[in-house]
């Protein structure tokens, strides 16, 4: 896995990674969980099942590794915002910082405190099977949010899914701790390196308002110049009264004015 992912993958430690392309751009974003000494568990942030599992078959022909789709026999509940550790831990009455798998009851599930996010966020990986034992305990406890309010939740805090930056660049993402630049070759890491190595990284990764809706994707200066994209679109919020989005904006143009058709967008702190 080393030869093809951006991350050091070892025996000792379970972390995140990327499977980028030739030309440096994002194909997909997973876990890596050591179940043991010769298994590991990947759990892509892909919302298409079995996608990861097609894309790392593509690229280890030449590798001694044997991949099985498990898609269905594992789900993810993620927790997320500061103090979800202790709480978490409270809950369980176990502290989850001092292992990465958890026996609990008549059940158990991997622990995984992704350090890639900007705040607090643990993913608990368990078997099907086991999910609604683990439900109960953590609904009874830690309040479900609906999914409109866990996107404004990402906006918050420039937090892109899967679905919304394949085919981008990770640096142009601020995911730099998804990369080694210290192991090996892997794929797409001529061209990680050299952007790096040479500040080639053009975009940067920026939350927009606008008083208007979103009526396409493409980032513009009053004379039409592009200068970005947007990744994803909160059509308006209603707290506040506006629409937001999240956007690639070229670095040279930040602090230029933007639009989106005819409509001004402007950079939000």
């Amino acid at each position: 896995m080393n030869r093809i992912t951006t991350n050091e993958i070892t025996e000792k430690a379970n972390i995140r990674t990327l499977l980028l392309d030739d030309n440096g751009r994002i194909i997909d974003n997973f876990i890596v969980l050591n179940v043991n000494n010769n298994d590991r568990l990947l759990i892509s942030d892909s919302s298409k099942i079995s996608d990861l599992y097609k894309q790392v078959t593509k690229y280890i022909i030449l590798e001694n590794i044997n991949i099985d789709d498990i898609s269905y026999s594992y789900k993810r509940i993620s927790i997320v915002g500061n103090g979800s550790c202790k709480l978490l831990s409270k809950i369980l009455k176990y502290n989850i910082l001092l292992s990465e798998k958890v026996f609990f009851d008549d059940f158990s599930f991997f622990i995984f405190i992704d350090k890639s996010k900007p705040i607090e966020w643990i993913d608990i990986i368990i078997q099907s099977k086991d999910l609604s034992k683990l439900e109960k305990i953590i609904e009874d406890n830690i309040p479900q949010v609906s999914d409109l309010n866990f996107k404004k939740f990402r906006f918050k805090y420039l937090i892109t899914t899967l679905d919304e930056v394949i085919g981008i660049n990770p640096l142009e993402l601020s995911l730099i701790d998804l990369i080694s630049f210290s192991k090996g070759c892997y794929i797409g890491q001529e061209v990680i390196a050299r952007m790096d190595t040479y500040n080639k990284v053009t975009r940067k990764l920026v939350r927009l308002i606008s008083d208007f809706p979103f009526e396409q994707k493409k980032l513009s200066t009053h004379k039409s110049k592009n200068v970005g994209q947007l990744l994803s679109i909160l059509c308006e919020d209603s707290e506040i009264n506006t629409s937001l989005a999240l956007a690639l904006v070229k670095n040279k143009y930040i602090a230029n004015s933007i639009f989106c058709g005819a409509k001004p967008v402007f950079i939000s702190d």
